[in-house]
């Protein structure tokens, strides 16, 4: 059992996936809007690290869940 703890992780089992799905104003330089909602579909909001434009030097984590409460916030808003 112990030799599963030995093995070496490869890189990619490691690394923060960001900047797949980038957010802004403008439809024809980003998928999403600023508050992470598709430019094409009203409906899908995307709230993980792919609105990152790029990886960060720390662990994102605790952004992602700032941001999910913020979009969470923007879409209580918008059911009003």
């Amino acid at each position: 059992m112990f030799s599963l703890f030995r093995k070496r992780i490869p890189l990619q089992g490691v690394a923060h996936q960001c900047g797949t799905c980038r957010f802004g104003e403008n439809p024809e330089t980003s998928v999403l809007d600023i508050n992470c909602r598709t430019h094409d579909v009203d409906n899908l909001y995307v709230v993980d690290g792919s609105f990152f434009r790029s990886s960060a030097a720390i662990n994102p984590t605790l952004t992602i869940i700032a941001n999910a409460l913020r979009v969470g916030d923007h879409l209580l808003e918008r059911m009003k």
